[in-house]
C-alpha cells in the first residue's frame, strides 16, 4: 500500500508541476474527482483561494474507497480463498485415504 501511495504522490506532484507550467492537457483523461483534487491542491499550495472549497478531501477519499468496495473484489477474493481451502482439504483427505490403505494392507 505504501508503494501505491508513493506512486500516487509522485503522479500528483507531476500533474501539479505541469499545471503550474500552464499545461492544462495533463488533466485530459483523468477521472473528474482526481482533476478537481489536483485543482484544489494547486489553489491551496499557491494560497490564492478566494473562497473555501465546499469539497472535503477526506469525504472524497471515503467515497472513493466506498466505491471500490462496491465493485465486489473483496467477495471475489473471499470466494477464491474458500475454493482454494476446499481443494486443499480434499487433497488432504485423499492423502489420508491413500496413507491408510497403504499402511493397512
Amino acid at each position: 500500500m505504501a508503494n501505491l501511495m508513493t506512486a500516487t504522490g509522485f503522479v500528483r506532484q507531476h500533474i501539479l508541476k505541469e499545471l503550474k507550467n500552464g499545461n492544462m492537457e495533463v488533466l485530459k483523461g483523468l477521472p473528474p474527482v482526481l482533476a478537481m483534487e489536483c485543482g484544489i491542491a494547486m489553489q491551496n499550495e499557491l494560497g490564492d483561494v478566494k473562497e473555501a472549497s465546499p469539497i472535503n478531501d477526506k469525504e472524497v477519499g471515503k467515497s472513493m474507497l466506498s466505491r471500490m468496495a462496491d465493485t465486489g473484489i473483496k467477495e471475489q477474493l473471499v470466494k477464491q480463498k474458500e475454493q482454494e481451502e476446499k481443494e486443499f482439504m480434499e487433497k488432504v483427505a485423499l492423502a489420508k485415504q491413500i496413507t491408510e490403505s497403504v499402511t493397512n494392507s
